[in-house]
């Protein structure tokens, strides 16, 4: 029997649905409900499976529940716990100073409060021995403490608990019954205090949001038929709620990711396989590379507060369709971060006046009112206008000049996020393939491709749903990871031996419980290495039988990443790292169904603003093109999601395997 699984994926603005079934795949898109994001899903299941079908379905879910806590500052009230001596760690963060020449530098964002933070006596070593016993003496009058002061969760990240995670473990079973507990030992065993630290924070500070979230998501959802409810993570894969509810802060990539686990499909359906993806949505543009796979990476940050986990290796930046713009205090023009949401939304939508990037493009015509958000979201052009007409006098420009420049400036930090993935990590971005997807990805393809010197571009099938499509690419995936800090041995790995067992029991235990058969998934190990006296790592896979090929791999990416290699300098395993995959069935060869309430009533031709000048270009649906068919340029190619602005200079063609547009220069 063929799977019924659905991919939503929860934006700040919108809540986009595609459901897989009986070979066919088809697609919804609803305002998200910020407040409670599981009744616009419940109301996708609706419209999508009026009727429950008789062997249940498979709810996948991309959520940005995690992030947006964090952003608006709405975890739980967290206490945090450490070795004694290191109680204000989350607060001297590395000490380095993000404003260099700045006589008052901003100090790293931390969402702990200093009254909160304790300490226990007990220390141990860099390799796990014990140098000082735990102890628990003052432990009942701090919980009372605590109970008082409102606290629900507790972060616990002792020195060297990632060698020996005894000490944490004896925390949390005197913790566990009066808080929800996060261990650093669990969360993030790996090296580095401050990183490994925030990581633990992070995760406490959601965990009670967020399995509330969950818990209610799951009720919900199993009355609505779902057998299985499994959340996308930020290292591109699946995982059960169980371990969502434990590990909340791996949701924080949740939607991107899928993103680009669905533009790696598409990508390697056409026979891409270097490519830059551009995901923008309502509030933010997400970027990633993939040079055969996508690039994952062990550390990044949200808000400035690091994260130490596994992720795909995404590059934000606060430019969406929604991303007011404004005049800065001199006078200069600035788009983002700030974002109008969903509610009240850009200026088109009747409910506020500031203007954003999604109304200087209704006032330069690169949208059409009857097609924006599957025909059910009224806008109107004439407030976009009004909305940019004191821009347009502030700075001197004429309405159409300032809305161009608006577009400009979000473009400007567009290409300078894709350089920074692709030249910053040694790749050239004109050797890359750009794929644009979200709501208003293919408003802005040709012109990015066009200032990065990218010759060719794809524009996937329905690319304002391609997160909640990647979601259907997923596999269920668990990674165990743990620092060892041993120099890489050149023939005999039996010292690995040990630690190798303990990774493989834990990625079996989580196989199991997301269900997983025996046998049913397949492990991966990888390593972080770096020259002797290096500070950071580079991972490569890694065979305990031929550790010199890992050696290979990683000189041969060092000399890609920096520019040189050091054969003659020693090189450490820093952390071994054991991937536990297990495949779930794919949409491959799926057909799109097109959205029945869609408008098909569109004009001819549209006049619309290209740089300086107003032209008439042709207006198609997508719907109507053919594999042979000749698409002129420029065009404005319509569909119930998106909309794809094809500029002079590129000739375009419908691949008749994928159905992906695809855009090469002239």
């Amino acid at each position: 029997m063929n799977p019924i699984v659905l991919g939503v994926d929860t934006g700040g603005t919108f809540t986009d649905f595609v459901l897989w079934r009986e070979g066919r795949l088809r697609l919804l898109k609803l305002p998200s409900t910020p407040h409670a994001p599981e009744q616009a899903i419940l109301e996708g299941v609706r419209r999508l499976l009026p009727e429950p079908p008789p062997q249940g379905f498979t709810l996948l879910q991309g959520t940005t529940v995690g992030t947006n806590r964090i952003l608006e500052r709405k975890g739980a009230r967290t206490a945090f716990l450490t070795s004694e001596g290191f109680r204000d760690l989350l607060f001297l963060a590395r000490q380095d100073r993000q404003q260099l020449y700045s006589l008052k530098p901003t100090p790293r964002p931390c969402l702990a409060e200093r009254a909160l933070c304790a300490e226990v006596p007990e220390r141990l070593a860099y390799d796990g021995t014990v140098l000082r016993p735990l102890d628990v003496s003052g432990l009942n009058r701090l919980i009372r403490r605590w109970k008082r002061e409102g606290v629900e969760a507790v972060a616990v990240c002792l020195l060297f608990a990632y060698a020996n995670p005894a000490h944490e473990r004896a925390l949390k079973r005197l913790l566990a019954p009066h808080f929800a507990v996060s261990l650093s030992s669990e969360v993030a065993p790996e090296f580095r205090e401050y990183e490994r630290a925030s990581t633990t924070f992070l995760n406490a500070y959601l965990t009670p949001p967020m399995t509330r979230y969950l818990e209610s998501l799951q009720r919900e959802a199993r009355g609505a038929g779902a057998l299985r409810v499994l959340l996308s993570h930020s290292a591109g894969g699946l995982m059960d709620l169980g371990r969502a509810c434990a590990h909340p802060v791996s949701t924080i990539l949740s939607g991107p990711a899928a993103g680009v686990m669905g533009a790696w499909a598409v990508g390697r359906g056409v026979g891409a396989h270097r490519l830059l993806t551009l995901d923008i949505g309502g509030t933010s543009t997400d970027m990633a590379l993939i040079d055969r796979e996508p690039l994952r990476t062990p550390l990044g940050e949200i808000e400035g507060m690091p994260l130490r986990l596994p992720r795909l290796d995404v590059h934000t930046i606060g430019a969406g369709g929604g991303s007011i713009a404004r005049l800065d205090a001199v006078g200069g023009l600035r788009v983002g971060p700030e974002s109008a949401g969903a509610d009240p939304g850009p200026a088109a939508y009747g409910r506020g006046e500031q203007p954003t990037l999604t109304d200087a493009h209704l006032t330069l015509g690169h949208l059409l009112p009857q097609t924006f958000g599957f025909g059910n979201v009224t806008i109107d052009p004439d407030l976009s206008a009004k909305a940019i007409e004191p821009l347009a006098r502030a700075l001197g420009l004429s309405l159409q000049e300032a809305a161009e420049a608006i577009l400009e400036q979000a473009r400007a930090k567009m290409a300078r996020g894709l350089r920074r993935i692709s030249a910053g990590r040694g790749v050239s971005p004109e050797s890359c393939t750009l794929i644009a997807f979200g709501g208003a990805g293919g408003l802005h393809l040709c012109a990015l491709a066009r200032m990065l010197g990218i010759r060719q571009w794809i524009a996937p099938p329905y690319p304002g749903v391609l997160s909640a499509y990647g979601l259907l690419w997923m596999d269920c995936v668990h990674e165990a990871r743990r620092t060892l800090l041993t120099p890489l041995p050149e023939t005999s790995t039996r010292h690995l031996e040990g630690a190798l067992l303990e990774l493989r029991a834990e990625c079996e235990a989580a196989m199991r419980q997301m269900g997983a058969p025996v046998g049913g998934y397949e492990l991966h190990t990888f390593a972080d290495l770096r020259y002797e006296g290096q500070s950071y790592e580079l991972t490569v896979p890694f065979e305990p039988e031929r550790p010199m090929q890992a050696r290979r791999a990683f000189e041969q990416l060092h000399q890609t990443r920096y520019g040189f290699a050091m054969p003659d300098r020693p090189v450490e395993l820093a952390t071994l790292r054991v991937r536990a995959v297990a495949l779930n069935p794919k949409p491959a060869g799926a057909c799109w169904e097109p959205p029945t309430n869609y408008l098909s009533d569109l004009p001819a031709t549209t006049s619309l603003w290209l740089g300086d000048k107003a032209t008439t270009v042709p207006v198609l649906s997508r719907e109507v093109l053919q594999p042979d068919m000749p698409i002129p340029a420029p065009a404005l190619i319509v569909q119930p999601d998106s909309t794809l602005l094809i500029e002079p200079g590129w000739q375009a063609y419908l691949d008749s395997r994928t159905g992906a547009l695809i855009g090469r220069s002239l």
